[in-house]
C-alpha cells in the first residue's frame, strides 16, 4: 500500500508539472499502451522494455534515426581481414549509474553473460557465432567469431545489447530485470508495476548532462484513455494512437503527430506440434479465411499495409512474395480435406493495448474465420503474463493460436527467421513460440548465417522466406504504422522504424 500511495504522489505531481511552468521543471509524461516485461535487457522481450531500455543503457554501437550503424560506447571498431574477430576502442571516461567504470571488463562480462549458462533468451544474437571475448587493454575488447557474420554489428547495436554494470548484476541477480543499472542518460527510479515507470536524469553521463529531469512512463492500456490525456495536457507524449482519432488530432494546433512505418508485422501463430495445427491443409485454412484487405481498411483506416512475409518492406534481406488471397470457401475445402467437414473449434488469445488495435483485429479475425466454419473463443490478459504464456515448454502449454508482432531490433531479416522459426529456438530456450520445425528452412538460415558473400547470403534469405510462405506456420497480418502524437513543446523525440519511441539527452521542453 505505501508503494502504491507513493507511485500515486509521485505522478500526481508529474501530471500538476505539466501545466505553467512545466518547461522549467522539464518532467515528461509518457503515456505507452503496456507495462514493460523486463528491464535487463538481455531478458527483455517487449517493445515497451526496449524503448525503455534505450534510456537507461547502451551498447558498443547504436542505430541512428534512420537505422544507420554508428558509435555508441565503442568509438571505433576495425574488422579482421578473415572476418573472424572485431576490435573495439571504448570510450573513455564512461561510468555506470551505480559509479561503477565502464571499460573492456564489463563488455566482457556482458558477452561471456550472453554465453555461459545463464543462458538469457536473447543469447541467440551471440551463441551461434561467437566463440569468445578477449580483454586487449582495459578500453580495447576483441571479439571472436565462429564463422563470419554479416549482420554481427547489427546485434550489437540491438536492445538486448544494452550494458548493465556488471558489479551490480552480480549483487541482484534475476532482480536486475527490475532495477536496472546502465550507463544511459536517465536512471531508474522506480516500477509500479501496471501503473508507471519513473527515470530520473544521469547527471554524469558522458554525452553532456541531460536536458530533461525526470520521465514519467505511465500504463495506459486503453486506447481511448492516451489519447484523452493527451489532448488535455495530461501526457506530454502517446503512442499507438489509434487510426480513427488520428484526423482529429491532426487538427489540433498544440500538437505534433509522427507516423512512420515500421519492421513490426503482426500475425496469427499456431503450435505447430498440436493437432490439427500440425496439419499444413489446416494452417493455409486459416489463411485463406483471413482478409487482411478488410482489416487494413476498416479497423486501421489504410494506417498499415497488408502483409504477405513475416519480413517487413523496410527490413534488410526483405523478399517480396505473393499477397495471400482471401478465400473462405477454398479453406472449408481444405478443412474438409484435412478431416474437418463440419469445421473446427480452437482456443485464440490476443495482447489488449500492446499493439495498435491488437484485441480489435483479434476480434475481427474471430469473425472472418467464421465464415469458413473455423470457431474461435477468444481470450486476452495481461501483457507479462500473456508472454509467459506463450513461452511454456511445448509439452507444458496449452496455447493453440496467438496474437503477437514482431520488430527485428537488428533491422535485418536473420534476426526473424532464425528466433521465430529455427527448430533449436523453440521457447523457454529461444523465441519460436510456435514449435515450428522443418529441416529444409534450418539449412537455409544457417547457410546464410555463415554467407561470406552478399549475394549468397540474400540467395538463402530469399529461400527461407519462401519455404514460409509455403508452410504457413503462422498468419502474417499487417505491417504496422507507428503512430504517436505529443505536445509541439517537447523537442527531440526519437520515433524509430523499430517501433521504439524514446527521449536522449537532447529530448527537451520547450518554454
Amino acid at each position: 500500500m505505501k508503494r502504491t500511495l507513493l507511485g500515486a504522489t509521485l505522478v500526481l505531481a508529474a501530471l500538476l508539472a505539466f501545466g505553467p511552468g512545466a518547461a522549467q521543471a522539464q518532467t515528461v509524461i509518457y503515456a505507452a499502451g503496456a507495462d514493460p516485461d523486463s528491464l535487463d535487457p538481455p531478458n527483455a522481450e517487449s517493445n515497451p522494455s526496449e524503448a525503455v531500455n534505450r534510456m537507461i543503457y547502451e551498447n558498443l554501437v547504436k542505430f541512428d534515426a534512420k537505422l544507420n550503424l554508428v558509435p555508441g560506447l565503442a568509438e571505433r571498431w576495425e574488422q579482421a581481414p578473415d572476418g573472424l574477430s572485431w576490435t573495439f576502442f571504448l570510450r573513455k571516461g564512461v561510468s555506470f549509474h551505480d559509479g561503477t567504470p565502464f571499460n573492456a571488463e564489463a563488455v566482457k562480462y556482458f558477452v561471456e553473460r550472453m554465453l555461459g549458462p545463464e543462458k538469457p533468451s536473447r543469447a541467440g544474437l551471440y551463441t551461434p557465432f561467437v566463440e569468445s571475448v578477449t580483454v586487449v587493454d582495459p578500453y580495447t575488447v576483441r571479439m571472436n567469431l565462429k564463422t563470419p557474420f554479416a549482420f554481427f554489428l547489427n546485434n550489437l547495436a540491438h536492445s538486448a545489447s544494452g550494458i548493465g554494470s556488471p558489479a551490480a548484476h552480480k549483487a541482484l541477480g534475476k532482480d536486475i530485470a527490475r532495477k536496472p543499472v546502465g550507463t544511459g542518460p536517465f536512471k531508474f527510479v522506480e516500477w509500479v508495476h501496471g501503473d508507471h515507470l519513473t527515470l530520473a536524469r544521469n547527471d554524469a553521463y558522458w554525452g553532456g548532462k541531460p536536458k530533461l529531469e525526470k520521465i514519467v512512463i505511465k500504463t495506459v492500456k486503453e486506447d481511448a484513455a492516451r489519447v484523452m490525456m493527451l489532448q488535455s495536457g495530461d501526457a506530454h507524449l502517446a503512442v499507438r494512437l489509434p487510426a480513427e482519432d488520428i484526423p482529429r488530432l491532426e487538427k489540433d494546433a498544440r500538437l505534433q503527430l509522427d507516423s512512420t512505418e515500421t519492421l513490426r508485422v503482426l500475425y496469427v501463430g499456431f503450435n505447430c506440434q498440436k493437432k490439427p495445427f500440425s496439419d499444413v491443409r489446416v494452417r493455409k485454412a486459416f489463411n485463406l479465411a483471413t482478409d487482411r484487405d478488410s482489416i487494413v481498411r476498416n479497423l486501421y483506416r489504410g494506417r498499415a499495409l497488408p502483409a504477405s512475409n513475416i519480413v517487413a518492406p523496410r527490413t534488410t534481406g526483405y523478399v517480396p512474395l505473393p499477397a495471400h488471397p482471401y478465400d473462405p470457401e477454398k479453406a472449408k475445402k481444405l478443412l474438409a480435406e484435412a478431416g474437418y467437414p463440419n469445421g473446427l473449434k480452437a482456443r485464440f488469445i490476443s495482447p489488449m493495448g500492446r499493439y495498435p488495435k491488437d484485441y480489435e483485429m483479434a476480434q475481427a479475425l474471430q469473425q472472418q474465420w467464421k465464415q469458413a466454419g473455423i470457431e474461435v473463443s477468444l481470450g486476452t490478459m495481461e501483457w507479462a503474463a500473456y508472454l509467459a504464456a506463450t513461452r511454456k515448454p511445448v509439452d507444458q502449454t496449452d496455447v493453440e493460436i496467438f496474437l503477437l508482432g514482431w520488430a527485428p531490433s537488428s533491422a535485418e531479416a536473420r534476426w526473424i527467421l532464425y528466433p521465430l522459426y529455427h527448430s533449436d529456438q523453440w521457447v523457454p530456450k529461444g523465441n519460436n513460440r510456435i514449435f515450428y520445425a522443418n529441416k529444409e528452412f534450418d539449412d537455409y538460415v544457417d547457410k546464410l548465417t555463415k554467407a561470406t558473400v552478399q549475394a549468397e547470403r540474400d540467395k538463402y534469405l530469399k529461400l527461407a522466406q519462401e519455404v514460409l510462405h509455403r508452410e504457413v506456420p503462422q498468419i502474417p497480418i499487417l505491417v504496422t504504422k507507428e503512430t504517436i502524437g505529443y505536445t509541439k513543446k517537447l523537442k527531440g523525440v526519437i520515433n524509430s522504424p523499430l517501433e521504439l519511441t524514446y527521449f536522449d539527452q537532447n529530448t527537451h521542453l520547450e518554454k
